[in-house]
């Protein structure tokens, strides 16, 4: 029959229990004048004396000394046993430790584990067959190697508490030198959410990957905590692993603060574009009745009688299904637009050298766009759309080269005949249709601690189909793409690019252009400051939290971008972010170009990227 080697702290105990009730031949006090080991084959006696601090030749023998010095042997792990005991020697006491050595190894035989191979962890034994077994070594090494597949793996391997039964089962060695260790990769038990007033569990709870009872995989843990924060319904949201009483099992408890819920607004927005206010309204909930649907309108009007209104809803999960729906109603009317060129067909931002005429316009776009969406994994979705949209083109005063002015329709005033282009400008009044279809990708593995983007990153690419069969006046097609990444090189300081570019193919209306300029491309420049049918854009931010004021950044930035790859546009400048909780980013933003200037004021209720 083999004999099988536990190593446990019961083991301990019982052996300290033992000295306790142990006695020397002769009393205690008698002076120590010999300390001897005995028993050792394998590890070398100077190797064991050097332990033995404690019992001093020369001193009055006591016993709290003497298992002192019994643990220090047993703490060298060679050992399956330490025995000390006093006998007579030269009138005085020699003091004894019999030791009973681990067996050599001959083999290790690991069980239990399930994703974690035996080859993964044989590297981490420092021991190799040939040595003498010892428990200290081979506790420290599953140690590393625990934390190695804790860190990289995401898999726990008990124990956790290091409690004397958990230890006691981990580890076994026979006559023969057989090593059996008997890991486990830790197991999920309950999942608890804490926090939630507003929002309804099962928004969260399907979100989840990880799922109770199987094996716990931090990896996946620390996925299911970013898919969360992506919803961006928390301003912050923590986890932490509980135990359960049951080896290898830890409960997971997932705690959430809700942001405020602010869902009305009104105010007065400051537009650019025409140089005016606009008084607004607003409705806005992105947890619609703690359901995780998105909800919003709102609606601007203006002195000059113009009417915006725009009206958003979004179901993140259809029934069961993982499949999104958006809808979006919206009317949106932009005064002041300039055209450059005349010659070229309207709106078509090239200036002619044989004819130099601008005239301002106004420009109405509403529409209806339908959004459906799946993820194709974690990370990955693709997303389709169908939009309707009628676009109406209200031309409004010209402007030569020459610096006269031709006045609207309703008083024409001509000083030059030769200046005068021979289009009317009632001609140039356009209303059609632009109906499309659109497809795209998007992966996503954007980090985020609490409101704030602060790492990882971004890509979609996508198309979109113009008129045909769907509808409208131009026939033409899109292609589009963009990336984004995120660094964090210190506390509290976000750095952030972003790289985008389109191309447009066939007969393109001129207010579908590709245009730079304004709060979400140049903000050194004017909105739509040039247009063309292929477009490239880069924007860089520096990004800093604003220590003790919360929710507040300051940022540093700077844009580039080409409509023919030929001239290049930048600026740079200063701005703000406030993040309003649950509403979302205010942006201040103040851009000057290399061509000097007055700054370009932008203010943008929206991130930037």
């Amino acid at each position: 029959m083999k004999r099988i080697f536990k190593f446990s702290f019961i083991l301990l105990i019982t052996i300290f229990v033992g000295m306790m009730s142990c006695r020397p031949a002769l009393a205690v006090g008698e002076m120590v004048l010999s300390v001897e080991v005995i028993g050792n084959e394998q590890v070398k006696e100077e190797q064991i004396l050097r332990a033995i601090t404690n019992t001093r030749l020369g001193e009055p023998l006591d016993q709290q000394t003497v298992l002192k010095d019994q643990q220090a042997i047993m703490n060298l792990g060679y050992f399956a046993l330490v025995e000390p005991y006093a006998e007579e020697f030269l009138g005085g006491l020699k003091v004894v430790f019999r030791v009973v050595e681990n067996p050599v190894i001959k083999r290790f035989d690991i069980k239990g584990l399930e994703r974690i191979t035996t080859e993964e962890v044989l590297p981490f034994f420092l021991q190799k067959p040939g040595d003498v077994f010892n428990f200290v070594t081979m506790m420290n090494d599953l140690v590393m190697a625990q934390q190695y597949f804790n860190e990289h793996l995401g898999l726990l391997i008990p124990p956790f508490s290091g409690s004397a039964k958990e230890i006691d089962d981990l580890i076994a060695i026979d006559g023969d030198g057989v090593v059996t260790l008997q890991l486990y990769e830790a197991r999920l038990g309950q999942i608890r959410y804490q926090g939630l007033e507003k929002t309804k569990e099962f928004v969260v709870a399907r979100e989840m990957s990880l799922e109770e009872g199987e094996i716990l995989d931090l990896n996946v843990l620390r996925e299911d905590v970013q898919q969360i924060a992506r919803l961006q319904l928390f301003e912050d949201i923590s986890s932490r692993l509980q135990p359960t009483g049951e080896t290898g099992v830890m409960d997971l408890i997932m705690e959430f603060k809700e942001g405020e819920n602010r869902n009305l607004t009104f105010g007065v927005t400051y537009t650019p574009v025409d140089n005016t206010l606009l008084g607004s309204f607003g409705i806005m909930d992105p947890n619609l009745m703690g359901l995780g649907q998105k909800l919003s309108f709102n609606m601007e009007i203006n002195p000059n009688s113009v009417f915006n209104f725009n009206f958003e809803f979004q179901e993140p999960w259809l029934g069961k299904s993982q499949t999104s729906l958006g809808l979006k109603l919206y009317s949106n009317h932009t005064l002041d637009l300039s055209s450059k060129d005349l010659s070229n067909g309207v709106f078509s931002g090239e200036e002619k050298s044989d004819n130099k005429y601008t005239y301002d316009y106004n420009e109405k776009k509403t529409g209806l766009n339908l959004t459906l969406g799946r993820p194709l994994n974690r990370h990955l979705r693709v997303d389709t759309s169908f939009r309707m949209e009628r676009v109406t083109i209200d031309p409004q005063d010209w402007v030569a080269s020459s610096g006269n002015t031709y006045k609207n329709e309703e008083d024409v005033e001509i000083k030059k005949e030769d200046d005068y282009p021979s289009t009317s400008l009632l001609g140039l009044k356009e209303e059609y249709w632009d109906n499309s279809l659109g497809a795209g990708l998007t992966y996503n593995k954007l980090l985020y601690t609490g409101a704030y983007t602060t790492g990882g990153y971004s890509a979609n690419l996508g198309f979109n189909l113009h008129g045909g069969v769907f509808g409208g006046k131009y026939d033409y097609q899109r292609l589009y793409g963009e990336i984004k990444q995120f660094h964090s090189p210190f506390k509290n300081t976000t750095l952030g690019y972003r790289v985008m570019g389109g191309k447009l193919l066939g007969e393109i209306p001129d207010s579908s252009k590709l245009y730079l300029g304004g709060e979400l491309s140049l903000r050194g420049y004017d909105i739509r400051h040039i247009s063309g049918e292929q477009q490239a854009l880069a924007n860089f931010e520096l990004r800093q939290r604003i220590p003790n004021v919360e929710n507040l950044e300051a940022v540093l930035f700077y844009d580039v971008g080409t409509v023919d790859f030929e001239e290049y546009y930048q600026s740079y400048g200063v701005g703000f972010r406030y993040n309003i909780p649950i509403l979302g980013q205010l942006r201040f933003d103040f851009g000057w170009t290399p061509e000097g200037g007055k700054p370009k004021f932008n203010f943008f209720f929206g991130e930037m990227f």
